[in-house]
């Protein structure tokens, strides 16, 4: 068969190693500069490994400050003792956005058995509750809950949410449920009601942004084992730095211009990741966080942002969210 084959591409690249370990979801070995915001969190949830309830905590910061990197390493060092009465459940709120999707989800993954659609809150809320008071068969009774909410503040019904997760432990005779919030919204607390607040009786952690040499630490870390020997320059780990600390220190945003100036080095067939391949990539790192911005935007914020766009004649020089985050730049 003539034409292009896959052969030449499925080959080891010139350029890349492994490109996963610069996604935003790879969580390393070592976290770097997060050792006291990770020893605060295991000290929150170390009461589980004695039996007892775990802490409610909250953690707030802008987006790229490792705040979920930081949550999944310590709940993996906590599945990492094997204790079968520990139970952990790790939800993104933009897919799990509801109170019922998040009961459901739990109970899913826990008891395949147990049918998915069709059943009352007042049903799954039950089955919850039992599941959880349920033993392992040593004559203790009760599991330890932690539960994980990313980016909570997405969730609809909020209140009803924070205040059913909070209060079970009033309707279990054995067990308990725990609680981890995470926001780039510091604010989200005073936007619940009084009585989900009082409920909480949670801690509160805030995830200070990487400044310009944490960020070039990271990089570093991730392109020794991202990118084949020699490829990337340290000019270009450095500037990536610079250009992501001058973006409000968003770790993300640094390891997104380093992936793709790696691509577009490939594309170029070159044997090196310089300045040049971080300078062209950063247009396209912008234009893929603004349309990763405004997609998650509301519906009605959405329109007012194309009507704007589609007006003609109209000279704006950016749109911000109420929180002043910057939406999208315009000549």
């Amino acid at each position: 068969m003539g034409g292009p084959s896959f052969d030449e591409f499925a080959g080891a690249g010139a350029i890349f190693r492994n490109k996963d370990i610069l996604s935003p979801t790879f969580v390393p070995e070592t976290l770097l500069f997060r050792e006291e915001e990770t020893r605060g969190l295991m000290g929150a949830l170390a009461p589980v490994l004695r039996n007892q309830k775990a802490k409610n905590v909250f953690i707030y910061g802008k987006t790229g400050t490792g705040k979920t990197a930081t949550t999944r390493s310590v709940l993996k060092k906590l599945d990492e003792q094997k204790n079968e009465r520990i139970k952990t459940v790790y939800l993104n709120c933009r897919i799990y956005d509801t109170r019922y999707k998040v009961l459901q989800k739990c109970i899913s993954d826990f008891q395949p058995d147990f049918a998915k659609t069709g059943h009352s809150f007042v049903v799954l809320y039950d089955k919850f509750l039992d599941w959880v008071q349920d033993g392992l068969g040593d004559g203790v009774k009760g599991k330890r809950v932690v539960f994980v909410l990313d980016e909570v503040d997405v969730v609809g019904d909020l209140d009803s949410l924070i205040y059913t997760l909070s209060r079970a432990n009033d309707d279990l005779k054995e067990g308990s449920v725990s609680l981890i919030g995470i926001s780039n919204k510091v604010d989200l607390k005073q936007k619940l009601e009084a009585r989900s607040r009082s409920s909480l009786c949670e801690d509160e952690m805030v995830f200070k942004p990487y400044d310009a040499m944490q960020l070039q630490g990271i990089l570093k870390q991730r392109a020794k084992q991202a990118f084949n020997d020699g490829v990337v320059s340290e000019s270009a780990i450095n500037l990536s730095a610079a250009i992501a600390a001058g973006e409000n220190g968003d770790a993300r945003y640094a390891l997104a211009l380093l992936l793709r100036a790696g691509e577009l080095a490939e594309k170029r067939a070159s044997k090196k990741v310089s300045d040049k391949e971080v300078e062209d990539s950063r247009r396209a790192v912008d234009e893929d966080k603004a349309f990763d911005i405004i997609s998650t935007l509301p519906e009605h914020q959405q329109l007012l942002l194309y009507t704007l766009a589609t007006m003609g004649n109209v000279s704006y020089k950016k749109l911000v969210e109420e929180n002043g985050e910057q939406l999208y730049f315009s000549g």
